[in-house]
């Protein structure tokens, strides 16, 4: 009999079958020979390597100004101009199958992607100084999606606002760490999304510059901004004085830019160059908010525009919302200090 170090162990490869090469077939075949982990340790290990690499993707996109801000231009391009083709393309669905599978479809792909989105957030939120203000944030947030699908919505196919303009708000906040000025950028590039959409895609028609779709962007940005507050290191911050915090807040570009198309707006609407309401024999002007007027709190078009009983929001109180839902997100601001560098390291 040879002595124990000649004896071979269950699974073992001869070295003599395999000559020179039998020890590294051999830790590969002991490899295969492992039991699988367990399908919740394999997404466990999925969703935790996800947070971490895309927790240290944002932390680095500070050094990379520049790429990232021409990146979010491109997204924002890309998530705008193919609109008519985009409709065209359901407008042929829901003339083969009807309205209501794609109205299921919507939810159904909106209520996925929530469910994952949340489980991507919890695993951010370990380590994380503020996470129970994070978490009631991230609640907070889809309570206003579905406030906003009751109160604002003509039918679920809107619901794509809110993952539409989620990764805008990922991404002005690892490009800005504030979440005010990302506030501030969504609101810009939904007006300008819908500016696009009421110039050129509605042209002539009945309608208005769409400050619910606005709005609906606004929540699926702030949606982001939170997401990303938990995948950066976001801080408790010590209270400054009201004075000095709101002279830093105005001193921010996208608020700044917000200030900038109001007074261009308030500026136009003194010359008559601009109208609130495009009435029949208005004067000559260039650019109108509305060619809309309701005549009741709630509107519906179920042929045109779907279902739902929604409120359209006339220009002045769309305005208001958005000045507003920006202002708000000045608390998280003058809470919390948001640094580039990840929440996630391990």
């Amino acid at each position: 009999m040879s002595g124990g170090s000649d004896r071979q162990q269950p699974n073992a490869v001869p070295q003599e079958v395999y000559g020179n090469e039998g020890a590294g077939f051999e830790v590969w075949f002991s490899m295969v020979q492992r039991p699988a982990k367990p399908a919740s340790q394999s997404l466990c290990y999925t969703i935790s390597f996800s947070m971490r690499w895309l927790s240290q993707l944002l932390a680095a996109t500070q050094k990379h100004r520049l790429q990232g801000w021409v990146g979010l231009i491109l997204y924002a391009c890309a998530a705008t101009f193919p609109h008519q083709p985009v409709q065209d393309m359901l407008s042929r669905f829901t003339d083969r199958f009807g309205r209501e599978p794609l109205y299921q479809i919507s939810v159904t792909i909106a209520l996925i992607l929530g469910a994952a989105l949340t489980l991507l957030f919890v695993r951010g939120l370990r380590g994380q100084a503020g996470r129970k203000w994070l978490a009631a944030l991230w609640a907070l947030s889809f309570a206003l999606m579905v406030g906003v699908w009751r109160l604002l919505m003509a039918n679920n196919t809107e619901l794509v606002h809110f993952p539409q303009y989620f990764p805008e708000g990922v991404a002005l906040l690892a490009l800005t760490l504030s979440p005010v000025e990302s506030m501030a950028w969504v609101t810009v590039f939904g007006w300008l999304d819908e500016g696009y959409q009421y110039v050129y895609l509605t042209h002539g028609r009945a309608t208005l510059l769409d400050f619910n779709d606005i709005h609906m962007d606004q929540i699926g940005g702030l949606a982001g901004i939170i997401f990303a507050m938990a995948l950066l290191r976001s801080e408790p911050l010590t209270r400054e004085s009201w004075l000095d915090f709101w002279k830093g807040i105005l001193r921010r570009p996208g608020v700044l830019a917000v200030f900038g198309v109001l007074a261009v707006g308030i500026a136009l609407l003194i010359s008559g160059k601009l109208l609130v309401y495009e009435g029949p024999g208005a004067p000559a002007h260039w650019f109108a908010l509305s060619r809309l007027k309701t005549t009741s709190f709630w509107y519906s078009q179920p042929i045109i525009l779907g279902p739902h009983r929604f409120h359209e929001l006339m220009p002045a109180e769309g305005i208001l919302l958005l000045l507003v839902t920006i202002a708000v997100c000045a608390v998280l601001d003058r809470r919390f200090r948001v640094s580039a560098k990840p929440a996630i390291d391990r």
